[in-house]
């Protein structure tokens, strides 16, 4: 069982011939509403590639949160861990022509007292949780010794917090500019940290692709898959659903890495922040890839 606890969103996606600078005024092309939030992204990705899922997501009692609920549960996750004593928290998503975008999100009702309670019952039976990186502040001193923690740590902005939440984690999933720019941690010093804490981190880089350094120190650098981008949004929540539900069949991290990468590039190729594909069109796309390969080296 993946728990994810984070945000849940109703994005108000409006589409953009450039990201416009302060005191500029340009025309919408489209402007909609749908369902969103890193996490739920995240889960949504993780239960298309099979996994056993819940979101743990305080939302509201309103029809609007309920239509966000079932839409989660035709996706295959498991909503009954979520609070309805709260409200769905917005999004305004602005897309670029080309997929650039910038977004401004409300804060929610996630605090460090539901995390507790969702920690707590996740130790019953045993688990693993996934957070979004606006919780590594909120996390205990200690896990329970049979709940595992996966954390996309995007979002955090306390570099504190940030190796605390690391020296829990059993799974990390950073990008390059947060991790190596804004928390000043140099690519010599991620095998130490990783081998410190038993840790798997991946670095991903947008169109330059991702990196994987394990326990043992192995590092890998893989480019992003190459595809025609409608736009990027829920791309990176694609990339960490379906990692952690590799992960939680069992697969080596490579290997979920790897799938992870191409499973966000078709994301990119797809309107929306649920664009993660299904494992039947996520295994198509693998063996064009394959194939392409397999012709350039003759």
């Amino acid at each position: 069982m993946i728990v994810f606890f984070g945000y849940a969103n109703n994005d108000v996606t409006v589409h953009v011939p450039h990201v416009p600078t302060l005191g500029e005024r340009v025309q919408a092309t489209t402007i909609e509403s749908i369902d969103g939030g890193m996490n739920a992204n995240a889960a949504v990705s993780a239960a298309r590639m099979g996994a056993r899922v819940a979101f743990a997501g305080a939302v509201g009692p309103d029809i609007r949160s309920s239509e966000f609920l079932a839409a989660l549960e035709r996706d295959g996750v498991d909503t009954s861990w979520a609070p309805r004593d709260a409200f769905l928290s917005t999004a305004v998503v602005l897309i670029a022509d080309g997929g650039d975008r910038s977004i401004i999100s409300q804060d929610d009702a996630n605090d460090a007292g539901r995390l507790r309670t969702v920690l707590d019952k996740l130790s019953i039976d045993g688990g693993r949780v996934f957070l979004d990186g606006y919780r590594a502040s909120m996390l205990p001193p200690t896990l329970p010794g049979n709940v595992g923690l996966a954390i996309d740590l995007d979002g955090c902005d306390d570099v504190d917090a940030a190796l605390h939440a690391f020296a829990l984690a059993d799974h990390v999933i950073v990008g390059r500019s947060l991790w190596q720019n804004s928390f000043g941690i140099p690519a010599e010093r991620w095998p130490i940290l990783t081998a410190e804490h038993d840790t798997h981190l991946v670095v991903t880089d947008g169109e330059r692709g991702w990196t994987l350094v394990t326990p043992s120190g192995e590092t890998l650098t893989e480019p992003a898959v190459s595809v025609d981008v409608i736009d990027a949004v829920g791309a990176g929540d694609c990339f960490c659903g379906t990692y952690i539900a590799f992960i939680d069949a069992g697969e080596p991290p490579i290997h979920a890495a790897r799938m992870a990468g191409i499973s966000a590039a078709l994301a990119c190729a797809t309107a929306g922040p649920r664009g993660c594909p299904t494992p039947t069109e996520l295994a198509d796309f693998t063996s064009t890839l394959a194939t392409v390969d397999l012709q350039e080296t003759r």
